[in-house]
């Protein structure tokens, strides 16, 4: 069921009330470009790939099972290097930590950037439930 003009508003101006109140939100709900692939770091990884390979193979031909294990590690390394992106984070986004929230705990009401917001939202549902101590 699709919202009414008046809903989709509403939620589009609670949207950028809450992204003006807490930026490390809106941070962390933008959105981010696909990693983009490196050809000289693909090119690598393949490498180690082929060269892994012809080690396993020398590996069964030679009864080295060492050589074996050393060479499908090496394919393995390769392999996920090739697919995986830099490990270094996107120079501009500053955020500190991977995950949605920035890597930092919840903020507390009245501290922080989105005090005043939760504050006021959490004096709201008080009033609705009628469990405000101050009436």
């Amino acid at each position: 069921m699709p919202l009414s003009e008046h809903e989709q508003k509403m939620l589009d101006e609670m949207e950028r009330q809450l992204f003006a109140d807490d930026p490390r939100l809106a941070r962390a709900f933008a959105p981010k470009a696909p990693p983009r692939r490196n050809g000289r770091r693909i090119l690598i990884g393949l490498g180690a790939v082929v060269l892994g390979l012809a080690l396993l193979v020398l590996a069964v031909a030679l009864p080295a099972i060492w050589l074996g294990v050393i060479a499908f590690i090496g394919m393995v390394a390769g392999a996920v290097y090739a697919i995986t992106g830099p490990s270094g984070t996107s120079s501009g986004t500053g955020s500190s930590g991977g995950g949605p929230g920035g890597g930092q705990g919840p903020t507390a009401p009245g501290t922080g950037d989105g005090g005043s917001f939760m504050r006021k939202m959490e004096e709201r549902w008080e009033k609705r439930a009628g469990d405000d101590p101050r009436l």
